[in-house]
């Protein structure tokens, strides 16, 4: 059995850090059906664009691009983010 969280799982995480309910599974499905398209075509350049694109995120782009790295290199770091385990800037605890 796999320790990753499911989509549901995944999708009450994101809504848990946002605050209130900002999508279902089948919305989070999409993007990551998206997400799997772009990197497919570009690589994580691409997906980063998607995301982007796909939540309006008003952020610099260098600095997703350097999270989604971190996350990368460490993704223990990310879920202990989404779990509210530790904070978003820098990965310090809370």
């Amino acid at each position: 059995m796999s320790n990753e969280p499911d989509l549901k799982q995944l999708t009450n995480m994101i809504n848990a850090v946002m605050g209130q309910r900002v999508l279902n599974e089948q919305q989070l499905g999409q993007i990551l059906a998206g997400a799997k398209r772009a990197f497919d075509r570009g690589g994580m350049p691409l997906v980063i664009e998607y995301l982007m694109k796909v939540t309006q995120a008003d952020v610099d782009k260098e600095e997703v691009t350097q999270f989604a790295e971190t996350i990368r290199s460490n993704p223990q770091l990310g879920r202990d983010i989404l779990e509210g385990k530790k904070n978003i800037n820098n990965g310090r605890k809370k």
